[in-house]
């Protein structure tokens, strides 16, 4: 993770333990049992949904989940906030359960941006995905990009305060 992912994902976490929910990042792996939990929980609300990527896993007090965030980090607001093909098809197949939350200026002040539904920003398709011989397996480098620009996501988010 590089240091605008760490700052973002910091801030992110921060933030949901100040609204007292409990977090879970499973940016770089699931813990035993939690993807089992959250795939229950997803075909319980979205039947029919197969993708459920995401950063963190954020539960209420009582342990119940809450919702699942996609972090990202800009280091400052002059380029597009990307988001993958499987990240937009979580995106589209959760609704309001997936959340984008965006930390900008990472290198200076950083500000947290929570987007519910963030579906209803002007994605844009930056880079199509590979074209893969058949029966080739798409890996993460193969997909699609989609981008949204820090002022879309300013204008359908909440800037929020977020605890030291």
């Amino acid at each position: 993770m590089n240091p605008t992912e760490r700052t973002a994902v910091e801030l992110a976490i921060r933030y949901e333990r100040s609204q007292g929910r409990t977090v879970s990042y499973v940016g770089e792996g699931w813990p035993e049992g939690l993807i089992g939990e959250v795939r229950e929980w997803v075909e319980g609300r979205h039947p029919g949904a197969r993708s459920f990527t995401c950063d963190l896993v954020s539960r209420e007090p009582d342990g119940s989940i809450a919702r699942l965030i996609e972090v990202k980090g800009k280091r400052g607001r002059g380029s597009s906030v990307p988001i993958t093909d499987r990240q937009r098809k979580a995106m589209l197949d959760l609704g309001p359960d997936w959340w984008l939350y965006v930390a900008l200026d990472c290198e200076t002040t950083p500000v947290l941006v929570v987007v519910r539904e963030p579906s209803r920003l002007p994605w844009k398709l930056i880079t199509p995905a590979r074209e893969l011989p058949e029966g080739r397996f798409r890996g993460v480098g193969d997909e699609g990009e989609w981008g949204t620009m820090p002022a879309d996501v300013l204008a359908a988010g909440e800037q929020v305060d977020v605890p030291s």
